[in-house]
């Protein structure tokens, strides 16, 4: 487990201005931030952010449908050009996606 800190300024909502603020990331993932003046923290976790991450996929899969149909009546010649592409690349591109979200 690698632990890296890095610095950067932030406007701090807590102060009110721009200040030095230190961004946490474990195995190269931000777990904190935190303002270096009032010690205001914030904190993530990975897990809620996967939650929340599959949730919009799962979303997005579902109203897929609706946007190819929205798609194929505005421009129903431009629509059948590029389905066939479409129809490989796209499964792919979902299961890259995911495969990096869960090898990180």
């Amino acid at each position: 487990m690698t632990v890296e800190k890095v610095e950067t300024e932030l406007f701090c909502i807590h102060c009110g201005r721009e200040t030095e603020h230190e961004f946490i990331y474990i195995s190269g993932k931000l777990t904190k931030i935190e303002c270096l003046e009032c010690g205001l923290t914030l904190k993530f976790d990975q897990e809620v952010l996967l939650l929340i991450y599959s949730k919009d996929l799962i979303k997005g899969i579902f109203t897929k449908l609706q946007r190819i149909a929205d798609e194929a009546f505005a421009d129903l010649s431009k629509f059948l050009r590029a389905i066939p592409v479409r129809i490989i690349t796209k499964p792919k591109r979902v299961v890259d996606e995911v495969r990096k979200i869960i090898d990180d």
